[in-house]
């Protein structure tokens, strides 16, 4: 099965980048902050070719 992407709500951001890099051992891609909307994206995967082409 390939997972394309999915997107989760978490209470907090440092400690679930850290289950998903140190227990899943994926590799945070990028991160981006909307402080106007108030919330932070994570973007994990496992390493670069799992990265779209369109994320220049």
């Amino acid at each position: 099965m390939r997972l394309l992407h999915t997107m989760l709500r978490v209470g907090d951001m440092q400690r679930s980048i850290d289950f998903y890099t140190r227990v899943l051992g994926m590799q945070l891609l990028r991160e981006s902050d909307n402080p106007e909307y108030k919330y932070r994206l994570a973007f994990v995967g496992y390493g670069p070719r799992a990265r779209p082409q369109c994320w220049n």
